[in-house]
């Protein structure tokens, strides 16, 4: 059975289609052969970047996508851009996996990456519903008040401009229920993440970067005259080649797709909002991700949608148990929803691709062809900058060792990876009772 993540390339349901500020363009099959200084593989936030910056630093680079444009994680996540590890993981915990040097700069790359995402979209005048309204990590829980509050107290140590939040000012920001404390980024904010793909790929053509659309890649190679990328009948040769497919890697390359799990995540978007629920639902515009397992997170789009969502069960009709499970988290958030009428208008379907230590990594797959990837719910931010980085080692302008994340010499798989990729699509409901335990 395949693991593949499938490719859907009219981005079935997602609702940042509605609000888009930049042009869909088509780009051409790959046919033929084609010479370059360097080949990426994946039109999303980190094959951009990469792109984007080697072209910027004077390579000839040729991109590579299986579907469309965005049409992966980058395009049909939530837009948040949060300039914070994973969850309740602090720059302490990164540090110890990855060792003092690394670590920090990693913290250094995360805690401004939000800033730098959004000044990037600022230089290029990319139409992407762009808002740096800041963030919000509330608790929801005990357990969570003291893990969010370690959180802030290292981000603070480390020189963030951070704010802790109690209770009441959780509430004020918000106007969300049940949160007991919180702490706030101010440099994070939301994006509508397919309109930022697409104007990423903009940039990248201005630069002379040649972009294949619908073409699969099937091979790679490494010759006495560098390496050579096949996609179906074509073929580009460069003295580097980058993989950037994070969770929608094919099976033709099991080290990296084995290297992540691909975790199965929905979200849904309301009608606009309206009346009272307009007037009071994040009223500054921020966007919050809490620690609740089973979803706890939000945010509104340029017209005025709540968006939030959670992780797939995929068993029976999906769908259904989605929306009614989205459906009553908004509601326990904000109450005055049940007042108003909600409906849930768009929902849609995705891949996450998420490590075991959920940071990053780069495999070095042969001399010169490399994979970066494993950015663990976190790649509106990170998976750009990081892009950018891996970009200016592609140019020469930095070592691999600079890259300041873990270097795999050597197939690495995640342990027991048939199980965990399957387990991801039925887990869910297991999130939810330890959610309501209060053991998250």
């Amino acid at each position: 059975m395949t693991m593949a993540s499938p490719i859907d390339t009219t981005l079935q349901g997602v609702v940042w289609k509605k609000t888009l500020g930049e042009e869909v363009l088509d780009h051409p099959h790959l046919r033929g052969e084609e010479v370059a200084d360097l080949v990426v593989v994946g039109a999303g936030f980190c094959g951009l970047n990469i792109a984007l910056h080697a072209a910027k630093a004077g390579l000839n680079v040729i991109l590579l996508e299986a579907g469309r444009v965005g049409g992966g994680a980058s395009g049909r996540n939530g837009g948040y851009n949060v300039p914070h590890f994973p969850g309740a993981l602090a720059p302490s915990a990164v540090e110890k996996i990855l060792g003092p040097k690394k670590g920090r700069a990693l913290a250094e790359l995360v805690v401004n990456g939000a800033d730098a995402v959004f000044r990037q979209i600022d230089e290029y005048g990319i139409s992407c519903s762009a808002e740096q309204k800041g963030w919000v990590q509330p608790a929801h829980s005990d357990a969570s008040l003291q893990k969010v509050r370690k959180v802030h107290d290292e981000w603070k140590a480390f020189g963030a401009k951070v704010d802790w939040m109690s209770a009441a000012d959780v509430a004020d920001v918000l106007d969300a229920s049940g949160y007991i404390g919180g702490w706030t980024n101010p440099t994070g904010g939301t994006v509508n993440p397919y309109s930022l793909c697409l104007g990423l790929a903009r940039v990248c053509t201005s630069l002379g970067v040649r972009i294949f659309e619908n073409s699969p890649v099937d091979g790679v190679i490494e010759d006495g005259d560098g390496t050579v990328v096949s996609a179906g009948k074509g073929r580009v040769r460069a003295p580097m080649a980058i993989f950037a497919t994070n969770a929608y890697t094919g099976d033709f390359l099991p080290a990296v797709q084995r290297s992540v799990v691909p975790v199965y995540l929905y979200h849904v978007a309301t009608k606009p909002l309206h009346g009272e629920a307009a007037r009071t639902i994040l009223p500054g515009r921020q966007c919050f991700t809490d620690l609740r397992k089973s979803g706890g997170f939000g945010r509104l789009d340029s017209d005025g949608r709540l968006i939030s969502g959670g992780a797939v069960f995929a068993f029976g009709n999906k769908e259904a148990y989605g929306r009614r499970h989205a459906l009553n988290r908004m509601k326990l958030l904000f109450p005055q929803l049940a007042k108003s009428g909600l409906e849930l208008d768009d929902y849609w379907e995705g891949y996450c691709a998420v490590t075991d230590t959920f940071l990053p990594h780069v495999l070095r797959l042969g001399s010169n062809v490399f994979s970066v990837g494993g950015f663990s719910t976190r790649g509106v931010n990170l998976a750009q900058v990081l892009g950018r980085v891996v970009g200016e080692f592609a140019a020469g302008k930095i070592g691999l060792e600079d890259i300041p994340v873990d270097l795999l010499d050597e197939r690495r798989d995640v342990a027991y990876w048939p199980i965990k990729a399957r387990a991801a699509r039925y887990i869910f409901p297991i999130y939810q009772i330890r959610d309501r335990l209060g053991l998250t």
